[in-house]
Order: structure tokens, then sequence, then C-alpha cells
């Protein structure tokens, strides 16, 4: 797939950050059950066709926030998505330099996993959260297919600036609070919208434990000379949140 140059503009960005606490770190993991949906080839093809089905995959984060001016907060998440299936098709399509004929049975194997950079500055830290900032998003997986006739492997190794956006809301004295939360990016005739809405609740104690629910949707279009797919992975998720 055709790389993209890294360009982090933090700077177009202005830090009105108020922290409540000096340091600050959060942690939290979880499972998203994700519904596929979308389609891929040439002439495309659906992923219901190709046996894809709904999934859990995994996610996890490490967040640090500060109070340090013009310094910005930065966050790291892996999310993991992969999926093995086996469908017959009811037409020919192409992926790569592989052909695949109608009636034929298609293995399908993909890891859309993806690791996120987030530098990110809190414009509004009060009752009302607003953070701004580029997440540069890691994709280093593959989409394999195999028939008794032919088989390819098309590597995905590309490296997404997005812009990245959160607003939260919390209840005073309850420890609950919603929010919604965003990447975007769009270059050329390829874009990924990456949203989630979520509810979350921590526990009063010295170390906050919480819980988080929500409902994440990320849209993937490509149009590449070897793939190209428009897929859309939605659905629930829970986890588990740590705050020192």
């Amino acid at each position: 797939m055709k790389k993209l140059p890294l360009v982090l503009t933090l700077s177009l960005i202005t830090p009105f950050a108020h922290a409540d606490r000096i340091l600050g770190l959060y942690a939290g993991a979880g499972a998203w059950n994700s519904d596929y949906d979308g389609k891929a080839g040439d002439p495309s093809i659906s992923l219901k066709e190709l046996g894809v089905k709904k999934d859990y995959n995994n996610y996890f984060f490490v967040a640090l926030e500060h109070a340090v001016p013009f310094v910005p907060n930065i966050r790291f998440t892996q999310t993991n998505i992969s999926s093995k299936q086996t469908g017959t098709i009811s037409k020919s399509f192409t992926i790569g330099d592989a052909t695949y004929t109608a009636n034929e049975s298609v293995k399908s194997d993909f890891d859309l996993g993806h690791r996120d950079l987030t530098l990110y500055y809190q414009l509004l830290d009060n009752w009302v959260n607003l953070d701004l900032g580029m997440t540069a998003r890691k994709f280093d997986g593959y989409v394999k297919t195999d028939s008794t006739t032919t088989s390819e492997k098309l590597t995905v190794d590309e490296t997404l600036p997005m812009l990245y956006g959160k607003a939260q809301f919390d209840l005073p004295f309850t420890g609950l609070s919603a929010g919604i939360e965003g990447n975007f990016t769009r270059y050329q005739d390829n874009s990924l919208n990456d949203y989630t809405a979520k509810i979350t609740y921590l526990f009063d104690a010295a170390v906050d434990l919480g819980v988080e629910i929500g409902y994440r949707k990320m849209s993937l279009k490509i149009s590449d000379n070897d793939l190209d797919a428009d897929l859309t992975l939605k659905g629930p998720y829970a986890g588990l949140i740590l705050h020192f």
C-alpha cells in the first residue's frame, strides 16, 4: 500500500490547559463486539459473502496528563482486529494479483490491528472536558485470501495522521460522566473515521477504579492499486479503567 508522510502539526492548536492535578496516569482495557460490514475487491464483493461475522476484538490504552504549559499530554492505544472465515462467492472478483471465480470457496484472513500515539491539549478541564490534538495511527497487518486454485497476501503497512477530539461531561458528586471521542483523516480517495460514544463510572477511592461502556464505529475506505475496500466495524464495547 502507498506510504503517507506523517506530519504532526500540533502548533496549530492553542494549549489552554487547566489540569486539576500536577500529574495523572490513566489506563484501561476492554473488549469490542464488532460487527463487520462493507465490501472489498474489484469488482467489489461483500464481506458477508466472504463469511465475515461479528467477533470480539480487544484493546488497551495508557495516557499521561500533566500541568506543564505548552507541552501536550500523551496517550498510547493498541486495538487488535483480526478475523478468519470461509465463504462461497457468487461472482468473480480480484484482490491484488489473484482472481477468484464464481461458486468458489474462498478462505479469507485479515489483521487490521493498529497502534495510536496521540498528543493532545486539554482546552477545558472542569465539569466539561475538551481535548484536541493529533493522532498517528500505525497499521501493521495483512489481508490474505486462499482458494484451491490461487492465493494472495497483501501487507497493510500504513501510518496515518489524524485529527483527534474528545468532549466529556461530568455529573458532579456522582462519579458518572458521558462523552464522545473521535479520530478523522481523509486524503485522495482514502478516508478513516473512528468515533466512540461512552458512559464512564469511577468509584471514589485513593486509586480511581471504574467501568466504561460505549459504542464504537470505525469506517475505513481504501483505494489502492492492490486493494479496494470500503469497510465499517461497529458495535458496543465495555472495559475497566484506572486513574492514579
